[in-house]
């Protein structure tokens, strides 16, 4: 009879920071043996640590590992008692460890019913599924094709490949990527398709010969009643990335592109900074995060803001 360990994500970790013990190291290694689906489960985990945190992968040395191990147990019985206890770390649940960043070889679909949950695809690209959604990945997909139909919402950041372009069906609506990140939004109850781009270009096209290039910062609908794209300049979505700057700044920025206007109290507050990101946010969604993050208050009349508190040391 054949038994399959598994290992949580906490021991995964430590041997990709090279802070595993000698014992860890070596589950690590044997656990990636036991199948492919293990083996390809740990490269995910490697890729996301390496974008994530942006460092060198540390492995340990095998031998060298060993030789700490041998040192430490008497010959047989403490060798026994070793290896029962490196298989108590690995039974655990095979289905915690896809829980993170994983789909099964057989799955085609990816629901998230309460929660995100968040993929990464057979062709390397990521898609965070928003609750009450559904992707269904195209037969073949990763091998012969790139394509899958959504119900809900997801946000995609697509690994380019020129042989087979990624495409996003939202029922009769195709959203191609060009390289890019984005979020399109497709509810079953809903009449309009809305499809925003965080990065690089989208092409958008239907049955019908509709079609639209779709840029960084740009976003449009589609009504499926009338087989229409709408977008306009009305439609520009708004980007910020503030890095330590000024209140004061912000707000020039704020009363420039929502046409508001902001009352610092007292107006020292607005030599505070600020290091923050807002993408299609609404106004008043930005000026309650900034009051979060710098302690202050803040309150609305007559289409203006005033925010107060107490100037930064």
């Amino acid at each position: 009879m054949k038994h399959e360990f598994t290992i949580n994500d906490d021991v995964i970790v430590k041997y990709l920071c090279g802070e595993a013990s000698p014992e860890e190291a070596l589950s690590v290694e044997q656990w990636k043996l036991i199948s492919s689906e293990n083996s390809i489960y740990f490269e995910q985990m490697q890729r996301t640590y390496q974008l994530a945190y942006d460092r060198k992968i540390h492995i340990p040395n095998k031998n060298l590992a060993w030789q700490t191990i041998e040192k430490s147990i008497q010959p047989k019985q403490s060798f026994k008692k070793i290896w029962m206890g490196l298989a108590a770390v690995f039974v655990g649940g095979l289905l915690l460890v896809y829980t993170f960043f994983n789909l099964s070889e057989n799955s085609s679909q990816i629901i998230a019913n309460k929660e995100n949950k968040q993929t990464i695809l057979k062709d390397k690209s990521t898609v965070d599924v928003m609750p009450n959604s559904k992707i269904t990945l195209a037969e073949g997909f990763g091998k012969t094709n790139r394509t899958l139909s959504l119900e809900g919402k997801a946000d995609f950041r697509v690994e380019h490949e020129g042989q087979h372009p990624f495409i996003v069906k939202a029922d009769d609506v195709f959203i191609e990527d060009i390289g890019t990140a984005f979020t399109v939004e497709n509810q079953p109850d809903s009449d309009t398709i809305y499809v925003v781009v965080n990065e690089g270009i989208v092409r958008l096209y239907d049955e019908h010969g509709h079609e639209l290039i779709i840029k960084a910062g740009e976003k449009a609908w589609y009504i499926k009643s009338e087989k229409k794209i709408i977008t306009d300049i009305n439609t520009k979505v708004l980007k910020f990335d503030f890095k330590n700057t000024k209140l004061s700044d912000i707000v020039k920025i704020l009363e420039e592109n929502y046409e508001i206007r902001v009352e610092l109290i007292p107006q020292k507050i607005g030599d505070c900074t600020i290091t923050t990101q807002f993408f299609d946010e609404e106004v008043a969604t930005i000026i309650n995060v900034i009051a979060q993050s710098t302690g202050f208050k803040y309150q609305y009349q007559n289409n203006q803001y005033k925010i107060e508190g107490k100037p930064c040391q």
